[in-house]
Parts: structure tokens; sequence; C-alpha cells
């Protein structure tokens, strides 16, 4: 079984919203907050659009991961930021990305790293 799989966090994941199913149209900056399903179907709605991550402190300390999927029709991206503006990563059109935070080491905030970009196919 994948590394990822053990992430704490993951199982925090699963017994929540894991998936709606639902594609998501973009108007503007989505900010994602804790309580959000762990995979995320954006479509950019016809231009870039900025994905803002919740902030470091909301983390529970078991961590928190997003998987992030670009459903756009054509040349659109989906930019991924923590809270502060910092750009983790990008998914273009046919790529999704997948975040993690670790959540809280006592007093310690840990940041979201990108864990990969996965190429897709959408039909």
């Amino acid at each position: 079984m994948s590394s990822v799989f053990n992430l704490p966090g993951w199982a925090h994941a699963i017994a929540g919203n894991f998936y709606s199913g639902a594609v998501e149209t973009l108007t503007g900056t989505r900010v994602i907050v804790a309580a959000d399903s762990m995979i995320l179907s954006m479509d950019p709605g016809g231009s870039a659009r900025d994905v803002t991550l919740p902030a470091e402190a909301t983390v529970a300390p078991s961590g928190q991961m997003f998987w992030i999927v670009n459903h756009a029709n054509a040349a659109e991206n989906l930019v991924i930021k923590d809270d502060a503006g910092n750009t983790i990563g990008t998914a273009s059109q046919d790529e999704s990305a997948v975040v993690y935070n670790s959540g809280m080491d006592g007093e310690t905030e840990s940041s979201w790293v990108l864990i990969c970009l996965p190429q897709i196919k959408l039909a």
C-alpha cells in the first residue's frame, strides 16, 4: 500500500465527506475550508482561478489532505495557494493536485505541501 494512505488525516477524510461527485464551476477565487470534501472537482470557468487552502492553524493535529481535480475544457489553470497567498502548485488542464498538511505539533503549525500533480484525462 502506498505511504500516502498511511498519512495522518487520511482516515479522518474517509470518515468525513470524502467526495461529493459534483464538479464546481468557479467564478472567482475558491477558498477551501476544513469541512470540505477531501476530493474537490473544479472547473475554472473560462479563466485561471486561485484556490486557497485552509489556514494552517485550522488543520486538526491528525492532518488534512485535499485532492483538487481540474475539470477545465480548455487551457485554464487552478493555482493552489496557502492562506498567506504563497503558491503551492498549479494544476493545468488534464491535471490534479494532491496537497497535505500534518497539522499542529504542539505550538508549531506545519505548512501545506504539494504531494503530487497527477495527470488525468476526463471524458
